[in-house]
């Protein structure tokens, strides 16, 4: 195996991180939410739409962070909170039935076995009853006995 080779399967395995924020609910107001959290590249969805698993159930407003997949978890949620802490007081006055979600997506491999989401970051999406969700992935490389199917032996 060349050096070149090593060095794009090191690449390959690093960490990626994918970091979202959505306001789900009914009869959302979804032009209205883009201006008051001054987004007007959100993404939208309304209830109804048909998608891959099916039709949406609720109008869903997100965005997501702009940044690369291979930047540090930390750099990702830096950027949610400079989106979402100006409009705290704006999130926190959406009606009962409006919920807000935060996606937090991490692929580890090799020798990484966690992250650690700062408390600044876990306090804000308390203020604003957030649902954190996570998505761990782990890739072990495509040469690795536990991606053949074979026990690691000792």
């Amino acid at each position: 195996m060349t050096s070149e080779t090593t060095e794009i399967q090191k690449e390959d395995l690093r960490p990626r991180c994918h970091v979202g924020f959505s306001i789900i609910g009914s009869s959302l107001d979804l032009d209205a939410i883009s201006v008051a959290m001054n987004q007007a590249s959100a993404q939208t969805v309304r209830a109804g739409t048909k998608t891959v698993l099916g039709p949406q159930i609720d109008d869903v407003w997100s965005i997501s962070s702009p940044l690369g997949p291979l930047k540090p978890l930390e750099d990702h949620l830096d950027w949610l909170h400079s989106q979402i802490e100006p409009h705290v007081s704006y999130l926190g006055d959406l009606p009962g039935a409006v919920r807000t979600r935060v996606y937090i997506g991490f692929t580890l491999s090799e020798e990484q076995n966690g992250f650690a989401i700062s408390p600044e970051h876990i306090r804000l999406f308390g203020r604003i009853d957030a649902m954190v969700e996570m998505y761990i992935i782990v890739n072990f490389g495509d040469d690795s006995d536990e991606a053949n199917g074979q026990a690691a032996q000792a």
